[in-house]
Order: C-alpha cells, then structure tokens, then sequence
C-alpha cells in the first residue's frame, strides 16, 4: 500500500485512522521534578474521531530527526522522497514556559505542513507512531486548552420567495467561542460571527470571511 499511493488523488484510499491535521491546544508542565513542559495537541483523523495526545518538543526534534533520514532527498535518492517543513530550532537559555509559548504558532505551522504532504507520506510508521494516542496519553486530562478550535454551528440559510439570493448559497457557520488567529492565514473571530465558507484549498484548508451577525457580506 506504501508503494502505491502516490499523491493527493490517493486521499480518499488512506485508512480512517490516519492523523489528517493537529493543533497545539495548549501547554503543561509535566509532573514530577524535571520541569518540562508539554504541548497538549488535538489530533483529528481522516475518519473525522479526534482526541489529545501529549509532547515534548524533544519528541517532535526526534520525529524531523528520522523524516529526514528517511525522505531527504540529500540522504534518499530513491523516488520516495520530499522537502520537509522546518521545525523551530532547540533554545538553551531562557524561561521555559516562555520558550513553549512562543513555539506553538510554529509547531501548528510544521504540523500542518507535514500532515498536508502526499498521501503516501502520512503512512509513514514514525509519523503514525508520533501521532498515535498512546494508553498514557489516554489517561491524562488537559488542565486548560486556552488554544483550542472553537466548534461552529450550522446556520440554517434564509430565501426571500421569488428573489434569488446568493448569500443563502454559500455555506456558512456561527462562531460559539471567541478565537484569535496566530498568523495571518488563519481568522479571527467572535463568539455569534458568521464565518461563510468561500473556497476549499485542500483537505486540510478552507478560505473563509467573518462577517458580524446581521451584515450581508459582497460575496463572489
């Protein structure tokens, strides 16, 4: 099956238990006396199930570690190879907590990079291993997301008899919670915002506008 998939059009063969996209949804300090801190992350699977696995930034250095000697083209002239995200270098000095802060809008940046490669890439066993929801990870709770993705409702679209609108034909969702952008690339919005869907990239990435309740948006 690894030799066979070859690119985006092979999506829809991959297994319903393949991580498809993650996001840091948080950090914690890991119990005990070492000190380290943990980057609680939410991992959705192409068959739509979700839960929380927990990391540490060693793990993730370990994880680009293997990916490059197993798909760098400079180490692998075979035809199984592509260029990989970068991931944040490590930093020696400084606060710890600050450290992992200002490393998550990175992490989510070569998460979605690397889940967002041919579809014979995510088959790969250490980026599964990686992502797979250990028995430990299963018995922890998060103390907080504070990044998590808010969830949306569907909006039931309005028609006026016998005018056409093209407002009602676009796809759209209300906002439940508040949510800020880490990067231009991604919305924010408030809680009761109408977000209206303007264009599918890929399976990983929507193109949207927020437009405030009530506000008819000049939609293409």
């Amino acid at each position: 099956m690894h030799q066979q998939l070859r690119g985006e059009s092979d999506y829809e063969q991959l297994p319903d238990d393949v991580p498809v996209s993650a996001h840091v949804a948080d950090i914690q300090q890991a119990k005990g006396i070492s000190g380290y801190f943990l980057f609680v992350i939410q991992v959705k699977m192409k068959g739509g199930g979700r839960y929380f696995i927990f990391r540490r930034y060693r793990q993730f250095h370990y994880l680009q570690s293997k990916l490059k000697t197993k798909f760098n083209p400079e180490n692998n002239k075979s035809y199984n190879t592509c260029i990989l995200p970068e991931l944040p270098g490590k930093v020696y000095l400084g606060n710890k907590q600050e450290i992992a802060e200002k490393r998550i809008p990175e992490l989510n940046m070569y998460m979605k990079k690397v889940l967002a490669l041919p579809a014979w890439f995510l088959l790969d066993e250490d980026l599964r291993i990686f992502f797979h929801q250990t028995t430990e990870d299963s018995m922890q709770v998060p103390n907080s997301l504070r990044r998590l993705r808010p969830p949306t409702r569907k909006v039931q679209s309005k028609t006026t008899k016998g005018i056409q609108s093209t407002e009602s034909e676009v796809p759209r969702a209300e906002a439940l919670y508040n949510f800020t952008g880490e990067n231009d690339l991604e919305l924010t919005f408030k809680a009761g915002d109408i977000i209206y869907l303007l264009n599918k990239v890929n399976e990983q990435w929507l193109e949207d506008r927020v437009c405030k309740r009530g506000y008819r948006p000049e939609l293409p």
